[in-house]
Protein backbone atom coordinates (compact mmCIF):
# COMPACT_ATOMS: atom_id res chain seq x y z
CA UNK A 1 0.00 0.00 0.00
CA UNK A 2 1.61 3.13 -1.08
CA UNK A 3 1.52 6.34 1.40
CA UNK A 4 1.27 10.06 0.51
CA UNK A 5 2.49 12.85 2.81
CA UNK A 6 -0.30 15.95 2.23
CA UNK A 7 1.93 19.88 3.32
CA UNK A 8 0.83 22.92 3.49
CA UNK A 9 2.89 25.47 4.86
CA UNK A 10 1.89 29.34 3.85
CA UNK A 11 2.00 32.42 6.11
CA UNK A 12 -1.02 30.77 7.85
CA UNK A 13 -2.22 27.52 9.62
CA UNK A 14 0.93 25.08 8.31
CA UNK A 15 -0.30 21.48 7.99
CA UNK A 16 0.47 17.84 7.70
CA UNK A 17 -1.67 14.67 6.66
CA UNK A 18 -1.26 11.19 5.59
CA UNK A 19 -3.28 9.46 2.89
CA UNK A 20 -3.26 5.66 2.31
CA UNK A 21 -5.45 3.97 0.00
CA UNK A 22 -7.70 6.82 -0.35
CA UNK A 23 -8.32 7.17 3.23
CA UNK A 24 -6.95 9.95 5.60
CA UNK A 25 -5.26 8.11 7.75
CA UNK A 26 -3.54 10.89 9.85
CA UNK A 27 -3.48 14.57 9.83
CA UNK A 28 -2.38 17.79 12.49
CA UNK A 29 -1.99 21.37 12.28
CA UNK A 30 1.36 22.58 13.39
CA UNK A 31 -0.02 25.30 15.82
CA UNK A 32 -1.25 22.47 18.21
CA UNK A 33 2.58 21.18 18.66
CA UNK A 34 4.23 24.79 18.89
CA UNK A 35 1.63 26.23 20.84
CA UNK A 36 1.17 28.92 18.70
CA UNK A 37 -1.72 30.25 17.24
CA UNK A 38 -1.89 29.72 13.45
CA UNK A 39 1.79 28.74 13.70
CA UNK A 40 2.82 31.48 11.00
CA UNK A 41 5.63 30.86 8.24
CA UNK A 42 6.48 27.49 10.03
CA UNK A 43 6.80 24.59 8.46
CA UNK A 44 4.64 21.61 9.92
CA UNK A 45 7.63 19.30 10.69
CA UNK A 46 6.24 18.46 14.18
CA UNK A 47 2.99 17.55 12.64
CA UNK A 48 4.62 16.00 10.00
CA UNK A 49 6.37 13.68 12.74
CA UNK A 50 3.56 13.22 14.37
CA UNK A 51 1.08 11.83 11.35
CA UNK A 52 4.43 9.26 10.34
CA UNK A 53 4.56 7.94 14.23
CA UNK A 54 0.42 7.87 14.43
CA UNK A 55 0.67 5.15 11.16
CA UNK A 56 3.68 3.68 11.73
CA UNK A 57 5.72 4.93 8.89
CA UNK A 58 8.91 6.64 8.21
CA UNK A 59 9.61 9.28 5.61
CA UNK A 60 11.36 6.39 3.25
CA UNK A 61 7.72 4.82 3.01
CA UNK A 62 6.41 8.14 1.82
CA UNK A 63 5.42 7.90 -2.29
CA UNK A 64 5.19 11.90 -2.58
CA UNK A 65 4.93 14.75 -1.15
CA UNK A 66 1.83 16.50 -2.37
CA UNK A 67 1.19 20.58 -2.64
CA UNK A 68 -1.99 22.21 -3.23
CA UNK A 69 0.12 24.56 -6.05
CA UNK A 70 -0.25 24.82 -9.57
CA UNK A 71 3.70 24.98 -9.49
CA UNK A 72 4.19 24.54 -13.35
CA UNK A 73 2.05 28.05 -14.02
CA UNK A 74 4.80 30.10 -11.77
CA UNK A 75 7.55 28.51 -13.81
CA UNK A 76 6.25 28.65 -16.72
CA UNK A 77 5.91 32.02 -16.55
CA UNK A 78 1.68 31.85 -17.37
CA UNK A 79 1.54 33.18 -13.63
CA UNK A 80 3.42 36.19 -14.46
CA UNK A 81 1.95 36.93 -17.60
CA UNK A 82 -1.52 37.01 -15.15
CA UNK A 83 0.30 39.55 -12.89
CA UNK A 84 1.32 41.61 -16.20
CA UNK A 85 -2.34 41.72 -17.09
CA UNK A 86 -3.85 42.45 -13.57
CA UNK A 87 -1.27 45.34 -13.12
CA UNK A 88 -2.01 46.94 -16.43
CA UNK A 89 -5.93 46.88 -15.72
CA UNK A 90 -5.56 48.06 -11.93
CA UNK A 91 -3.62 50.66 -10.05
CA UNK A 92 -1.97 48.18 -8.26
CA UNK A 93 0.81 49.35 -5.34
CA UNK A 94 3.89 48.77 -4.62
CA UNK A 95 3.06 46.50 -1.60
CA UNK A 96 0.76 44.21 -4.08
CA UNK A 97 3.45 43.93 -6.81
CA UNK A 98 6.12 42.80 -4.01
CA UNK A 99 3.68 39.88 -2.68
CA UNK A 100 3.46 39.26 -6.79
CA UNK A 101 7.10 38.54 -7.41
CA UNK A 102 7.32 36.76 -3.77
CA UNK A 103 5.09 33.86 -4.72
CA UNK A 104 6.24 34.01 -7.95
CA UNK A 105 9.86 32.76 -6.65
CA UNK A 106 8.34 30.59 -4.27
CA UNK A 107 6.12 28.64 -5.86
CA UNK A 108 8.70 27.99 -9.00
CA UNK A 109 8.40 24.07 -9.19
CA UNK A 110 12.35 24.30 -8.32
CA UNK A 111 12.13 26.41 -5.35
CA UNK A 112 9.32 24.23 -3.95
CA UNK A 113 11.33 20.92 -4.49
CA UNK A 114 14.92 22.35 -2.90
CA UNK A 115 12.27 24.09 0.22
CA UNK A 116 10.95 20.97 1.02
CA UNK A 117 13.95 18.66 0.59
CA UNK A 118 15.80 20.98 3.06
CA UNK A 119 13.24 20.55 5.51
CA UNK A 120 13.04 17.11 5.24
CA UNK A 121 16.49 16.78 5.35
CA UNK A 122 17.00 18.53 8.27
CA UNK A 123 14.40 16.83 10.69
CA UNK A 124 15.29 13.12 9.51
CA UNK A 125 18.88 13.39 7.64
CA UNK A 126 20.65 12.75 4.56
CA UNK A 127 17.41 10.96 3.40
CA UNK A 128 16.14 10.45 -0.15
CA UNK A 129 13.69 12.89 -0.09
CA UNK A 130 10.11 12.20 -2.09
CA UNK A 131 9.05 13.58 -5.52
CA UNK A 132 6.73 16.49 -5.09
CA UNK A 133 3.64 16.46 -7.02
CA UNK A 134 1.83 19.21 -6.98
CA UNK A 135 -1.90 19.97 -8.09
CA UNK A 136 -3.76 23.15 -9.07
CA UNK A 137 -4.91 25.44 -5.69
CA UNK A 138 -8.97 25.28 -6.26
CA UNK A 139 -8.89 21.89 -8.14
CA UNK A 140 -7.34 20.37 -4.75
CA UNK A 141 -10.14 22.07 -2.54
CA UNK A 142 -13.28 20.91 -5.31
CA UNK A 143 -11.78 17.46 -5.25
CA UNK A 144 -11.38 17.64 -1.66
CA UNK A 145 -14.97 18.95 -1.17
CA UNK A 146 -16.82 16.75 -3.82
CA UNK A 147 -15.29 13.31 -3.27
CA UNK A 148 -15.30 13.29 0.57
CA UNK A 149 -19.18 14.08 0.41
CA UNK A 150 -21.56 11.67 0.10
CA UNK A 151 -22.87 12.91 -3.56
CA UNK A 152 -21.82 11.20 -6.70
CA UNK A 153 -23.34 14.44 -8.61
CA UNK A 154 -23.51 17.96 -7.23
CA UNK A 155 -22.08 21.46 -7.78
CA UNK A 156 -19.79 21.97 -6.31
CA UNK A 157 -18.16 26.13 -5.23
CA UNK A 158 -14.55 26.92 -3.83
CA UNK A 159 -14.14 30.08 -2.59
CA UNK A 160 -11.21 31.43 -1.10
CA UNK A 161 -9.27 34.74 -0.32
CA UNK A 162 -7.21 33.50 -3.76
CA UNK A 163 -4.96 30.19 -5.21
CA UNK A 164 -2.86 30.67 -7.85
CA UNK A 165 -4.96 33.02 -9.69
CA UNK A 166 -8.43 32.07 -8.66
CA UNK A 167 -10.67 33.55 -6.10
CA UNK A 168 -14.04 31.55 -6.71
CA UNK A 169 -15.14 28.33 -9.12
CA UNK A 170 -18.30 26.65 -9.74
CA UNK A 171 -17.60 23.05 -10.87
CA UNK A 172 -20.11 20.30 -12.48
CA UNK A 173 -19.14 17.45 -10.33
CA UNK A 174 -20.24 13.65 -11.66
CA UNK A 175 -19.13 10.89 -10.48
CA UNK A 176 -15.15 11.63 -10.72
CA UNK A 177 -15.29 13.84 -13.19
CA UNK A 178 -14.90 17.50 -11.80
CA UNK A 179 -15.35 20.01 -14.25
CA UNK A 180 -14.79 23.82 -14.09
CA UNK A 181 -18.17 25.87 -15.51
CA UNK A 182 -17.37 29.74 -13.94
CA UNK A 183 -14.57 31.09 -12.73
CA UNK A 184 -13.50 34.23 -10.79
CA UNK A 185 -10.26 34.84 -10.39
CA UNK A 186 -7.87 38.32 -8.80
CA UNK A 187 -8.71 40.38 -7.68
CA UNK A 188 -12.37 39.20 -7.68
CA UNK A 189 -11.95 38.16 -3.67
CA UNK A 190 -14.61 37.22 -1.30
CA UNK A 191 -12.38 36.40 1.28
CA UNK A 192 -10.36 39.66 0.43
CA UNK A 193 -13.81 41.19 1.18
CA UNK A 194 -14.28 39.59 4.60
CA UNK A 195 -10.62 39.74 6.16
CA UNK A 196 -10.76 43.36 4.83
CA UNK A 197 -13.88 44.09 7.02
CA UNK A 198 -13.02 41.84 9.95
CA UNK A 199 -9.68 43.98 10.52
CA UNK A 200 -11.76 47.16 9.92
CA UNK A 201 -13.95 45.78 12.74
CA UNK A 202 -10.98 45.67 14.66
CA UNK A 203 -10.62 41.87 14.88
CA UNK A 204 -7.33 39.96 13.16
CA UNK A 205 -7.83 38.86 9.92
CA UNK A 206 -7.57 35.10 9.05
CA UNK A 207 -8.36 34.72 12.44
CA UNK A 208 -11.14 37.03 13.66
CA UNK A 209 -14.28 35.96 10.47
CA UNK A 210 -16.11 34.32 12.84
CA UNK A 211 -16.60 36.88 15.08
CA UNK A 212 -17.84 39.25 12.98
CA UNK A 213 -19.76 36.23 11.94
CA UNK A 214 -21.03 36.05 14.90
CA UNK A 215 -21.76 39.69 15.30
CA UNK A 216 -24.05 39.76 12.30
CA UNK A 217 -26.78 38.38 14.14
CA UNK A 218 -26.69 41.13 16.50
CA UNK A 219 -26.92 43.74 13.57
CA UNK A 220 -29.84 45.17 11.84
CA UNK A 221 -30.24 46.19 8.23
CA UNK A 222 -29.00 49.98 7.41
CA UNK A 223 -30.02 51.39 3.91
CA UNK A 224 -26.57 53.74 4.00
CA UNK A 225 -24.28 50.77 4.98
CA UNK A 226 -25.66 48.67 2.64
CA UNK A 227 -25.05 51.41 0.00
CA UNK A 228 -21.56 52.12 1.09
CA UNK A 229 -20.99 48.45 0.98
CA UNK A 230 -22.38 48.00 -2.61
CA UNK A 231 -18.99 50.52 -3.41
CA UNK A 232 -16.92 47.93 -2.52
CA UNK A 233 -18.41 44.54 -3.99
CA UNK A 234 -21.26 44.83 -6.00
CA UNK A 235 -23.23 42.62 -8.69
CA UNK A 236 -21.31 41.87 -11.77
CA UNK A 237 -22.81 43.30 -15.30
CA UNK A 238 -24.26 39.70 -16.01
CA UNK A 239 -26.35 40.07 -13.11
CA UNK A 240 -24.65 36.82 -11.46
CA UNK A 241 -21.19 37.33 -10.64
CA UNK A 242 -19.92 39.64 -8.15
CA UNK A 243 -16.85 42.15 -8.52
CA UNK A 244 -14.68 43.66 -5.77
CA UNK A 245 -13.46 47.02 -6.06
CA UNK A 246 -9.97 46.68 -5.14
CA UNK A 247 -9.40 50.32 -5.06
CA UNK A 248 -10.60 49.93 -0.97
CA UNK A 249 -8.87 46.18 -0.52
CA UNK A 250 -5.55 46.07 -0.73
CA UNK A 251 -4.93 48.33 -4.07
CA UNK A 252 -3.83 51.77 -2.72
CA UNK A 253 -2.25 53.72 0.17
CA UNK A 254 -3.08 51.43 3.52
CA UNK A 255 -2.04 53.65 6.24
CA UNK A 256 -4.19 50.97 9.24
CA UNK A 257 -4.08 47.64 7.64
CA UNK A 258 -3.17 45.86 5.39
CA UNK A 259 -5.95 44.59 3.62
CA UNK A 260 -7.88 47.56 3.09
CA UNK A 261 -7.23 51.12 1.83
CA UNK A 262 -7.49 54.66 3.72
CA UNK A 263 -10.02 54.95 0.73
CA UNK A 264 -12.10 52.22 2.64
CA UNK A 265 -12.19 54.15 5.44
CA UNK A 266 -12.96 57.46 3.16
CA UNK A 267 -16.16 56.05 2.18
CA UNK A 268 -17.00 54.38 5.82
CA UNK A 269 -16.59 58.06 7.56
CA UNK A 270 -14.40 56.58 10.72
CA UNK A 271 -11.55 54.92 11.74
CA UNK A 272 -11.08 51.53 12.11
CA UNK A 273 -12.14 50.09 15.47
CA UNK A 274 -9.42 49.25 17.88
CA UNK A 275 -9.39 46.19 19.40
CA UNK A 276 -9.94 47.35 22.90
CA UNK A 277 -12.45 49.46 22.12
CA UNK A 278 -16.22 49.09 22.38
CA UNK A 279 -18.47 47.22 19.70
CA UNK A 280 -21.52 49.69 19.18
CA UNK A 281 -24.92 49.51 17.14
CA UNK A 282 -22.68 50.70 14.10
CA UNK A 283 -19.74 47.79 14.32
CA UNK A 284 -22.77 45.15 14.43
CA UNK A 285 -24.84 46.69 11.40
CA UNK A 286 -21.73 47.20 9.19
CA UNK A 287 -20.91 42.98 10.02
CA UNK A 288 -25.00 42.12 9.41
CA UNK A 289 -24.11 44.12 6.35
CA UNK A 290 -21.17 42.61 5.01
CA UNK A 291 -22.16 39.09 5.92
CA UNK A 292 -25.43 39.24 4.00
CA UNK A 293 -23.50 41.10 0.62
CA UNK A 294 -21.30 37.42 1.48
CA UNK A 295 -24.70 35.32 0.93
CA UNK A 296 -25.75 37.51 -1.61
CA UNK A 297 -23.21 36.88 -3.91
CA UNK A 298 -22.57 33.30 -3.10
CA UNK A 299 -26.18 32.70 -3.37
CA UNK A 300 -26.46 34.12 -6.65
CA UNK A 301 -23.72 31.89 -8.28
CA UNK A 302 -25.19 29.01 -6.58
CA UNK A 303 -28.43 29.53 -8.24
CA UNK A 304 -27.45 30.17 -11.74
CA UNK A 305 -25.19 26.58 -11.08
CA UNK A 306 -28.12 24.47 -9.85
CA UNK A 307 -29.98 25.81 -12.73
CA UNK A 308 -27.37 25.03 -15.38
CA UNK A 309 -26.68 21.72 -13.93
CA UNK A 310 -30.37 20.19 -12.94
CA UNK A 311 -28.79 19.37 -9.47
CA UNK A 312 -29.91 19.35 -5.65
CA UNK A 313 -26.82 18.66 -4.41
CA UNK A 314 -24.30 21.43 -3.11
CA UNK A 315 -20.58 20.89 -1.71
CA UNK A 316 -18.24 23.71 -0.43
CA UNK A 317 -14.54 23.73 -0.01
CA UNK A 318 -12.15 26.89 0.51
CA UNK A 319 -11.45 28.72 3.46
CA UNK A 320 -14.40 31.04 2.85
CA UNK A 321 -16.62 27.67 3.36
CA UNK A 322 -15.90 28.07 6.89
CA UNK A 323 -18.85 30.75 7.48
CA UNK A 324 -21.38 28.78 8.84
CA UNK A 325 -23.95 31.10 8.51
CA UNK A 326 -23.62 31.75 4.74
CA UNK A 327 -23.54 27.70 4.14
CA UNK A 328 -26.81 27.35 5.82
CA UNK A 329 -28.17 30.66 2.89
CA UNK A 330 -27.08 28.16 0.69
CA UNK A 331 -28.97 25.18 2.08
CA UNK A 332 -32.19 27.48 2.75
CA UNK A 333 -32.17 27.91 -1.88
CA UNK A 334 -35.22 26.89 -3.40
CA UNK A 335 -33.94 23.44 -4.75
CA UNK A 336 -31.23 22.84 -2.56
CA UNK A 337 -32.14 19.00 -1.60
CA UNK A 338 -28.57 18.83 0.93
CA UNK A 339 -25.70 21.08 1.42
CA UNK A 340 -21.98 19.24 2.44
CA UNK A 341 -19.06 21.91 3.79
CA UNK A 342 -15.58 20.23 3.85
CA UNK A 343 -14.68 20.71 7.33
CA UNK A 344 -10.82 20.81 6.28
CA UNK A 345 -11.84 23.61 3.80
CA UNK A 346 -8.79 26.03 4.26
CA UNK A 347 -5.83 25.97 2.91
CA UNK A 348 -4.77 23.87 6.07
CA UNK A 349 -6.76 21.41 5.04
CA UNK A 350 -6.09 21.52 1.66
CA UNK A 351 -2.84 19.42 3.01
CA UNK A 352 -5.16 16.20 2.64
CA UNK A 353 -7.09 17.25 -0.33
CA UNK A 354 -3.68 17.53 -2.19
CA UNK A 355 -2.40 13.68 -0.59
CA UNK A 356 -6.26 12.37 -1.73
CA UNK A 357 -5.53 14.18 -5.09
CA UNK A 358 -2.08 12.63 -5.76
CA UNK A 359 -3.32 8.87 -3.82
CA UNK A 360 -5.80 8.89 -6.33
CA UNK A 361 -4.03 10.02 -9.25
CA UNK A 362 -0.96 7.57 -8.79
CA UNK A 363 -3.06 4.54 -7.48
CA UNK A 364 -6.90 4.68 -8.81
CA UNK A 365 -7.79 4.71 -5.14
CA UNK A 366 -10.58 7.28 -5.50
CA UNK A 367 -10.98 8.93 -1.71
CA UNK A 368 -13.44 8.04 0.47
CA UNK A 369 -16.12 9.73 2.34
CA UNK A 370 -15.33 12.04 5.26
CA UNK A 371 -17.01 10.22 8.37
CA UNK A 372 -14.34 11.48 11.21
CA UNK A 373 -11.80 14.05 12.20
CA UNK A 374 -10.54 12.22 14.82
CA UNK A 375 -7.17 11.99 13.01
CA UNK A 376 -4.64 13.67 14.69
CA UNK A 377 -2.27 13.03 18.52
CA UNK A 378 -3.62 10.18 20.78
CA UNK A 379 -2.14 8.83 24.07
CA UNK A 380 -2.51 5.67 25.50
CA UNK A 381 -4.29 5.52 29.51
CA UNK A 382 -1.03 4.79 30.44
CA UNK A 383 1.10 7.91 29.58
CA UNK A 384 -2.03 9.87 30.83
CA UNK A 385 -1.67 7.85 34.06
CA UNK A 386 2.36 8.64 33.72
CA UNK A 387 1.88 12.36 33.44
CA UNK A 388 -0.92 12.44 35.93
CA UNK A 389 1.84 10.76 38.81
CA UNK A 390 4.77 12.77 37.58
CA UNK A 391 3.24 16.06 38.06
CA UNK A 392 1.92 14.92 41.55
CA UNK A 393 -2.16 15.34 40.60
CA UNK A 394 -4.60 13.36 42.45
CA UNK A 395 -6.93 11.73 40.47
CA UNK A 396 -9.71 8.88 40.25
CA UNK A 397 -9.74 5.65 37.51
CA UNK A 398 -13.38 4.97 36.83
CA UNK A 399 -14.90 1.95 35.33
CA UNK A 400 -17.38 4.20 33.31
CA UNK A 401 -16.38 7.39 31.82
CA UNK A 402 -19.43 8.57 30.57
CA UNK A 403 -21.16 7.69 33.61
CA UNK A 404 -18.90 9.81 36.26
CA UNK A 405 -18.69 12.58 33.58
CA UNK A 406 -22.83 12.45 32.81
CA UNK A 407 -22.82 12.90 36.77
CA UNK A 408 -20.74 15.90 36.73
CA UNK A 409 -22.80 17.75 33.81
CA UNK A 410 -25.96 17.21 35.55
CA UNK A 411 -24.33 18.56 38.87
CA UNK A 412 -23.81 22.13 36.40
CA UNK A 413 -19.81 21.67 36.26
CA UNK A 414 -17.59 22.32 33.54
CA UNK A 415 -15.61 19.37 32.06
CA UNK A 416 -12.34 19.53 30.44
CA UNK A 417 -12.96 15.91 28.06
CA UNK A 418 -9.52 14.70 26.53
CA UNK A 419 -10.48 11.52 24.82
CA UNK A 420 -8.96 9.22 21.65
CA UNK A 421 -7.19 11.23 18.76
CA UNK A 422 -7.00 15.05 18.13
CA UNK A 423 -9.70 16.51 15.96
CA UNK A 424 -8.09 18.08 12.90
CA UNK A 425 -9.90 21.42 11.69
CA UNK A 426 -11.14 24.53 13.55
CA UNK A 427 -13.86 22.70 15.34
CA UNK A 428 -13.99 20.40 18.81
CA UNK A 429 -16.06 17.40 17.96
CA UNK A 430 -15.62 15.21 20.90
CA UNK A 431 -11.86 14.57 21.67
CA UNK A 432 -10.86 18.00 22.26
CA UNK A 433 -13.98 19.85 23.94
CA UNK A 434 -14.93 21.61 26.93
CA UNK A 435 -18.62 20.39 28.09
CA UNK A 436 -21.47 22.41 30.15
CA UNK A 437 -24.94 21.85 31.10
CA UNK A 438 -26.96 23.69 28.15
CA UNK A 439 -30.36 24.18 30.29
CA UNK A 440 -29.39 27.42 31.59
CA UNK A 441 -28.78 30.82 29.62
CA UNK A 442 -26.31 31.85 32.03
CA UNK A 443 -23.79 29.21 31.17
CA UNK A 444 -22.69 30.39 27.97
CA UNK A 445 -21.67 33.96 30.30
CA UNK A 446 -19.60 32.00 32.63
CA UNK A 447 -18.18 30.50 29.62
CA UNK A 448 -17.04 33.28 28.11
CA UNK A 449 -16.06 34.99 31.46
CA UNK A 450 -14.21 32.46 33.69
CA UNK A 451 -12.81 29.79 30.83
CA UNK A 452 -12.60 30.94 27.61
CA UNK A 453 -11.51 34.90 28.35
CA UNK A 454 -13.42 35.90 25.24
CA UNK A 455 -15.97 38.46 24.29
CA UNK A 456 -19.34 37.86 26.23
CA UNK A 457 -21.31 37.80 22.97
CA UNK A 458 -19.80 34.88 21.82
CA UNK A 459 -21.86 32.23 20.84
CA UNK A 460 -21.83 28.62 21.77
CA UNK A 461 -22.77 25.32 19.93
CA UNK A 462 -24.58 21.90 20.83
CA UNK A 463 -23.62 18.10 20.10
CA UNK A 464 -26.65 15.84 19.76
CA UNK A 465 -26.98 12.10 18.75
CA UNK A 466 -27.63 12.49 14.99
CA UNK A 467 -30.71 10.29 15.38
CA UNK A 468 -32.39 13.11 17.28
CA UNK A 469 -31.88 15.70 14.62
CA UNK A 470 -35.65 15.53 13.98
CA UNK A 471 -36.80 16.56 17.17
CA UNK A 472 -34.81 19.65 17.81
CA UNK A 473 -34.24 21.17 14.24
CA UNK A 474 -36.44 22.34 12.06
CA UNK A 475 -34.75 21.49 8.74
CA UNK A 476 -30.93 19.61 8.55
CA UNK A 477 -28.62 18.01 6.36
CA UNK A 478 -25.42 16.66 6.92
CA UNK A 479 -24.12 17.81 9.95
CA UNK A 480 -21.20 16.22 11.64
CA UNK A 481 -18.77 18.87 12.23
CA UNK A 482 -20.11 22.41 13.58
CA UNK A 483 -19.74 23.82 9.76
CA UNK A 484 -23.46 24.65 9.35
CA UNK A 485 -25.85 26.47 11.49
CA UNK A 486 -29.61 24.76 11.68
CA UNK A 487 -32.73 26.31 12.45
CA UNK A 488 -33.83 25.38 16.19
CA UNK A 489 -37.54 24.48 16.93
CA UNK A 490 -39.20 26.30 20.02
CA UNK A 491 -38.65 23.23 22.03
CA UNK A 492 -34.94 23.07 22.01
CA UNK A 493 -34.31 26.78 22.57
CA UNK A 494 -36.22 26.45 25.28
CA UNK A 495 -35.00 23.30 26.91
CA UNK A 496 -30.92 24.10 25.94
CA UNK A 497 -30.37 28.15 25.59
CA UNK A 498 -27.26 28.31 26.51
CA UNK A 499 -26.46 26.60 23.01
CA UNK A 500 -29.39 28.61 20.55
CA UNK A 501 -27.88 31.65 18.84
CA UNK A 502 -29.85 35.14 19.28
CA UNK A 503 -30.85 34.72 15.86
CA UNK A 504 -32.36 31.04 16.81
CA UNK A 505 -30.00 28.94 15.25
CA UNK A 506 -27.53 26.52 16.30
CA UNK A 507 -24.65 25.29 14.98
CA UNK A 508 -24.72 21.66 15.97
CA UNK A 509 -22.41 18.78 15.72
CA UNK A 510 -24.66 15.39 15.09
CA UNK A 511 -23.38 12.93 16.82
CA UNK A 512 -23.11 9.53 14.93
CA UNK A 513 -22.91 6.63 17.58
CA UNK A 514 -20.93 4.02 14.85
CA UNK A 515 -18.31 6.62 14.37
CA UNK A 516 -18.25 8.57 18.10
CA UNK A 517 -19.66 5.25 20.44
CA UNK A 518 -18.60 6.99 23.42
CA UNK A 519 -19.28 10.52 22.77
CA UNK A 520 -22.55 9.11 21.80
CA UNK A 521 -22.62 7.30 24.84
CA UNK A 522 -22.07 10.35 27.22
CA UNK A 523 -24.88 12.22 25.19
CA UNK A 524 -27.62 9.39 26.07
CA UNK A 525 -25.83 8.98 29.92
CA UNK A 526 -26.90 13.00 30.45
CA UNK A 527 -30.43 12.96 28.79
CA UNK A 528 -31.19 9.84 31.19
CA UNK A 529 -30.41 12.21 34.36
CA UNK A 530 -31.39 15.09 32.75
CA UNK A 531 -34.03 14.54 29.68
CA UNK A 532 -31.93 16.37 27.66
CA UNK A 533 -30.10 15.00 24.94
CA UNK A 534 -27.44 17.54 24.20
CA UNK A 535 -24.38 19.10 25.36
CA UNK A 536 -22.71 22.42 25.07
CA UNK A 537 -19.48 21.93 23.02
CA UNK A 538 -17.03 24.14 22.78
CA UNK A 539 -13.16 23.69 22.01
CA UNK A 540 -10.77 22.86 24.40
CA UNK A 541 -8.83 26.10 24.51
CA UNK A 542 -8.65 29.20 26.17
CA UNK A 543 -9.02 32.31 23.58
CA UNK A 544 -5.46 33.45 21.58
CA UNK A 545 -4.54 29.78 21.96
CA UNK A 546 -4.60 26.87 19.79
CA UNK A 547 -6.72 23.56 20.79
CA UNK A 548 -4.72 21.46 23.12
CA UNK A 549 -2.79 18.30 21.39
CA UNK A 550 -1.06 16.61 24.22
CA UNK A 551 -2.70 15.94 28.23
CA UNK A 552 0.62 18.56 29.52
CA UNK A 553 -1.74 20.94 27.14
CA UNK A 554 -4.89 19.91 29.14
CA UNK A 555 -3.51 20.13 32.45
CA UNK A 556 -2.20 23.56 31.76
CA UNK A 557 -5.42 24.80 30.35
CA UNK A 558 -7.02 23.09 33.52
CA UNK A 559 -5.52 24.51 36.04
CA UNK A 560 -5.20 28.54 34.52
CA UNK A 561 -8.96 28.61 33.71
CA UNK A 562 -12.16 27.94 35.71
CA UNK A 563 -12.57 23.96 34.81
CA UNK A 564 -13.76 22.39 37.61
CA UNK A 565 -13.22 18.86 36.25
CA UNK A 566 -10.88 17.06 33.93
CA UNK A 567 -11.53 13.58 32.28
CA UNK A 568 -8.67 11.89 30.32
CA UNK A 569 -9.29 8.60 29.17
CA UNK A 570 -10.76 6.76 32.19
CA UNK A 571 -9.35 9.29 34.86
CA UNK A 572 -10.99 11.72 36.46
CA UNK A 573 -9.10 14.99 37.80
CA UNK A 574 -11.34 17.47 40.01
CA UNK A 575 -10.76 20.64 41.60
CA UNK A 576 -12.44 21.61 45.19
CA UNK A 577 -16.13 21.53 43.88
CA UNK A 578 -17.56 25.00 44.61
CA UNK A 579 -20.69 26.46 45.73
CA UNK A 580 -21.91 27.96 42.96
CA UNK A 581 -22.07 24.71 40.78
CA UNK A 582 -23.65 22.66 44.27
CA UNK A 583 -26.42 25.38 44.20
CA UNK A 584 -27.24 25.67 40.44
CA UNK A 585 -28.11 22.03 40.33
CA UNK A 586 -30.88 22.60 43.54
CA UNK A 587 -32.40 25.84 41.69
CA UNK A 588 -32.30 24.76 38.27
CA UNK A 589 -35.55 25.82 36.59
CA UNK A 590 -34.41 24.28 33.30
CA UNK A 591 -37.25 21.20 32.07
CA UNK A 592 -36.49 18.44 30.00
CA UNK A 593 -36.46 18.15 26.23
CA UNK A 594 -40.17 16.74 24.70
CA UNK A 595 -40.22 13.38 22.96
CA UNK A 596 -40.76 15.43 19.54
Amino acid sequence: MLSFAGIFEGHWDPTASIVQDGQITAHAEEERFVRLKHAPRMYPINALKDCLNGTGLKPGDISAIAVNWDTDSYTNGSMKAFFEQLNQQWHVDSNTIRWQQYVLNNFNSENVRRHHEDQWRRAFGDIQVPPIYPLPHHYVHCLHAFLQSPFNKALCITVDGSGDRHCTVLWDCNGTSMRAIREICMPHSLGWFYAAFTEYLGFKAYNGEYKVMGLAAYGQPDGQLRKKVSKVLSVARDGIEYRLNPRFIHYGKRTWSDRFTDDLVELFGRPMRLPDEPITAWHKNLAYTVQDALEESMCRLAMWGIDQLGVGDICVGGGVGLNVKMNSRLFSITGVRSFFAQPLCSDGGAAAGAALGACWKLTGCRPKPLTTLALGHQESDASIRKTLERCRIPYERVEQITEAVADELAAGRIVGWFQGPMEGGPRALGQRSILADPREATTRDHLNTTIKFREDWRPFCPSIPAEDAGKFLKRHTHGSFMNIAFEATDAFAKCAPAVVHVDGTVRVQLVDKVVLPQFHQLLRAFEHRTGVPALLNTSFNVKGEPIVCTFRDALRTFYSTGLEVLAAGPFLVRKTRGRQSDVRLETSNAGSCPAS
